[in-house]
């Protein structure tokens, strides 16, 4: 049968009900708003099911949260309130910036107690999986990553989904992160899907920096002069794996190292393809792509204006 709209019991001046998120669409989780604008409603005393009604921070609706349920914490606006890092250990959990989602620059900054001085979200293993994160314009400072992962559960499988946020892209020179995602030594994002995400200049580093991520998949990007690699695959840890990496953009501004867009040193067989990358001159002198270990699958990928394989060691 066909799915029906889910309405809030609230009216508008007209006497029609409002369309909003209402009830879970799963029906066994529930939906928690949380408004931390400084001039917003948000408080952490009330029940926050209510989006007249939300919560002040993302922790706080997270510890109503119960894990394999779908629950949603839906943030609706500005900046938000927390103090530490958001260390996600609940599976089948979605936070969402609405102001923001599906959008190339999403409008809910989120930076830990305004400075940035930690990582906003930590996905700590199995006990995030199928976590989901969109709709942020993210920042930490020039020695965390915005999105990272910690050990945790029975495996590191994680089978998380963040999309639609922006990292090191904001207009706002202060929302700057060393990585936009981390993967963290002896730690996985394996079966992770990645995509309709920005990651810009004010990252110091890279912009997906790893070691083991296993079976994911990494599509539909835009990576804008990230300060070293774009896509990064490092040695170390207790295992190495290569996502997909598919139909993504990379833009430089200089002619960075050879490897400036994807590098690969890790083992996975990972299907690299449709990939474009160019920068502000005609034509540079590095190849943007290198494949460290010679074991992925290296479809066509475009440098500039041209079909480019990749420079091997």
């Amino acid at each position: 049968m066909p799915q029906q709209l889910r309405v809030h019991g609230k009216l508008d001046a007209r006497g029609a009900r409002l369309l909003g998120f209402g009830p879970n669409v799963y029906g066994a989780g529930k939906t928690f708003y949380v408004d931390s604008r400084s001039w917003g409603t948000g408080s952490n005393s009330s029940g926050g099911e209510d989006p007249d009604y939300p919560l002040a921070t993302i922790q706080a609706a997270y510890a109503k949260c119960t894990s394999g349920k779908q629950d949603y914490i839906i943030c609706l606006d500005g900046y938000d309130n927390d103090t530490a890092t958001i260390t996600i250990a609940k599976t089948g959990l979605h936070i969402i910036g609405v102001n923001g989602f599906n959008h190339r620059a999403p409008f809910v900054w989120l930076k830990v107690a305004g400075t940035g001085a930690a990582a906003n979200f930590t996905l700590q293993g199995s006990n995030a999986a199928n976590c989901e994160i969109a709709g942020f314009t993210l920042a930490a400072d020039s020695s965390h990553a915005c999105i990272t992962t910690a050990t945790g559960g029975t495996t590191q499988l994680v089978y998380a989904w963040i999309h639609n946020c922006t990292f090191g892209a904001s207009l706002d020179t202060t929302f700057l992160a060393q990585d936009g995602i981390l993967v963290a030594p002896d730690t996985g994002l394996d079966g992770t899907l990645i995509e309709e995400c920005t990651f810009g200049d004010e990252l110091t580093r890279d912009g997906i920096r790893f070691i083991n991520f296993y079976q994911g998949l990494i599509r539909n990007n835009l990576f804008s002069n990230c300060g070293s690699i774009a896509v990064d695959a490092i040695t170390g840890g207790a295992a190495t794996g290569m996502p997909d990496v598919i139909s993504n953009k990379f833009r430089a501004v200089h002619d960075k190292s050879e490897g400036w867009a994807i590098t690969t040193i890790a083992s996975g067989g990972g299907l690299i393809t449709d990939n474009q990358a160019t920068a502000d001159f005609e034509t540079g002198g590095n190849n943007p792509y290198l494949d460290h270990a010679d074991l992925n699958q290296w479809g066509v990928n475009w440098t500039w204006n041209a079909v480019a394989a990749p420079a091997t060691t």
